[in-house]
């Protein structure tokens, strides 16, 4: 065995799966092949170089102000080497163009190149009204107010792609606004917008500024029917430890964010420029947020949850997510002077949200909530499992008091279980069926004024047909550890990176790891192939910036089955077998029905500075 190294709301205008997955489960993701029609020129940054050469390979550069001074042009290859460092902020120059992107990426083998800004730099790396760039395999940190900012203020702008980077340690003065953080992919003026944007594998960790990783935004006011960024993909990334939001995607249309994580959001003392949550959408159309996890959020006012369809959102989708540990709700839907609608909530996993009493008391697990003339029409819950355990006595699971102009929200097949007896509370449409109350005694509904109401009671009114209650089984005694054996096949994608298909199952498996910790969870992950080239050693050891040393690594043996998973007790018996991807909702609701919630106090921030 070896180890690879390594509610009210304040609202600004800008607030804002062998390991394969199935085409269909997620959107596809922007591509841009490298076109072969002419020789692209690489240039080479080595910073740790005693003399300055000619960005050859035999002689980089040695500063990142010689290569900023040089125009970069469509296909250009500019590699950092890997176990270096850089000091100032980076702002390369130029533009790639349709078919010829120009790369920022690493070379060598080791660490990533790392660049740290300076204290009084705004960001540590720039990109403005530029366009057919990816940036790759860096480590960023340092800076005031950005990690990675990528803007402008006329457009449309095309192509960025962030891949394979770890952004952290940013921190500033107060904030003025929501647009600021570790990733920010966000306009300078409302005419520009930006299509087709991919983060992926992009960990993001550290600031005392607002946002982990967002995309869109705009502090600014937009004129009605404004045209929304295009086809952006957030996948396989985290956020974590920010002061604000964790990932979110801003006035965009036709965009997701698949199999990310974030934890510790909200962690800002005092609030002043609004409320955050981990993963959500504003002013989204068509936008898809599924097999994500978001735990361990906070916040300095109201919000704190997990999930969020929030106001002039269309067409939206949260699907196969978990949540837990959360001091807001798991889910919430909001509107607010605007339409939020056709949407849909399903096959979720929520266990232990609105810890804070005074939470769980307004928002309860699901809230609906209108203000300010908004209206929901057309949402449906279906299939979601709902672990309800409030702190504070009497509080509901479900609380809607939003106005759905007339067109009653559908609950259907959900399974919910509590240790309090009121199940929902509404003064909203509402149209409930097929579900399953788990609780010790009789469950109770509160409908529009009349308290108190048993199933039967609602039944008889032709209210929750076919729903039912069971009484809860006894608990089977938590188990002391457990271990995760997972074989997968590393393989690399068309630019020697992890592909998204094995990085989507590492970046769970990492999570679930690092929140229970070896001691409890031991994670074991067997590498199919030639585990020890320097490409699949570089992406291996890329994972290890958060929660080092949680995942383990081994060579698959030669009869190993590519995309098995299973969960095992210390013995070795087998508890769970699974075959393909497997989502942080399935391995962590295993795993807690079996070891109990994790132990979150070995998880404290690395630290508040950059790293030298």
């Amino acid at each position: 065995m070896f180890r690879l190294a390594s509610s009210l709301r304040s609202f600004a205008p800008g607030r804002i799966a062998s390991l394969i997955f199935f085409a269909s489960l997620y959107y596809a993701a922007p591509t841009h092949a490298q076109a072969a029609s002419t020789q692209p020129h690489s240039y080479f940054i080595d910073c740790s170089a005693p003399a300055a050469g000619d960005g050859s390979e035999a002689h980089p550069w040695n500063t990142l102000a010689v290569a900023q001074a040089h125009p970069f042009a469509p296909g250009d290859r500019i590699a950092l080497a890997r176990g270096t460092v850089c000091h100032g902020s980076f702002a390369p120059q130029g533009s790639g163009s349709e078919g010829r992107v120009i790369r920022l990426t690493a070379y060598g083998r080791g660490l990533r190149p790392r660049i740290v800004a300076p204290a009084g730099a705004r960001q540590v790396l720039l990109f403005s009204n530029q366009q057919h760039w990816q940036i790759d395999s860096l480590d960023l940190s340092g800076a005031n107010t950005y990690g990675v900012f990528v803007t402008g203020d006329k457009g449309p702008l095309s192509y960025i792609a962030l891949k394979n980077l770890y952004v952290h340690n940013i921190f500033g003065g107060a904030m003025k606004n929501k647009d600021n953080g570790l990733v920010v992919v966000g306009p300078s003026g409302p005419a520009v917008v930006f299509n087709n944007i991919l983060v992926d594998g992009v960990d993001a960790a550290h600031t005392n500024q607002w946002s982990g990783i967002l995309v869109g935004g705009g502090n600014f006011p937009y004129p009605p029917n404004a045209p929304l960024n295009r086809n952006v993909v957030i996948r396989n990334s985290t956020a974590h430890d920010v002061y604000g939001d964790g990932i979110i995607l801003f006035r965009d249309a036709d965009s997701a964010i698949q199999a990310s994580a974030a934890w510790q959001t909200g962690m800002q003392p005092t609030q002043d420029i609004g409320t955050p949550n981990a993963i959500w959408t504003w002013t989204c159309n068509t936008c898809t947020v599924e097999d994500n996890e978001a735990y361990v959020t906070d916040t300095p006012g109201i919000d704190g949850g997990a999930y969020d369809i929030d106001w002039d959102n269309t067409r939206n989708i949260v699907q196969r997510n978990y949540a837990h540990d959360t001091q807001g709700y798991c889910i919430a839907v909001f509107a607010a002077g605007y339409v939020t609608s056709d949407s849909a909530v399903r096959d979720n996993l929520c266990i232990a949200n609105a810890l804070s009493p005074r939470l769980a008391a307004l928002q309860g697990a699901v809230y609906m909530h209108t203000w300010n003339g908004g209206v929901i029409r057309r949402l449906t819950f279906a299939r979601n499992t709902i672990q309800w355990n409030p702190r504070i006595p009497g509080a509901a699971a479900i609380v809607n008091d939003a106005d759905f102009d007339g067109t009653p929200a559908v609950f259907t097949e959900n399974r919910i279980t509590s240790t309090s007896p009121l199940i929902y509370r509404l003064t909203a449409p509402w149209t409930s069926s097929k579900n399953v109350y788990t609780l010790a005694g009789q469950p109770l509904f509160d409908v529009s004024g009349q308290q108190n109401d048993t199933l039967a009671a609602l039944q008889s009114k032709g209210f929750e047909t076919g729903s039912s209650q069971q009484d809860p089984a006894r608990p089977a005694p938590a188990a002391a550890s457990l271990r995760i054996e997972a074989t997968i096949n590393p393989a690399l994608d068309q630019d020697g990176l992890l592909a998204p298909e094995p990085r989507a199952q590492l970046v769970v498996l990492r999570s679930l790891a690092g929140q229970y910790g070896a001691d409890r969870l031991k994670v074991t992950v067997y590498l199919l192939g030639d585990a020890t080239s320097a490409a699949v050693s570089n992406a291996i050891g890329d994972l290890d910036d958060v929660y080092p040393g949680a995942l383990r690594f081994a060579t698959a043996p030669a009869d190993a089955t590519t995309g098995a998973l299973r969960l095992l007790s210390p013995q070795g018996g087998v508890i769970a077998d699974w075959r393909g991807f497997q989502n942080a909702a399935t391995l962590g609701g295993a795993v807690r029905a079996h070891l109990g919630p994790p132990d979150y106090s070995h998880m404290q921030p690395i630290s508040t500075e950059s790293r030298e």
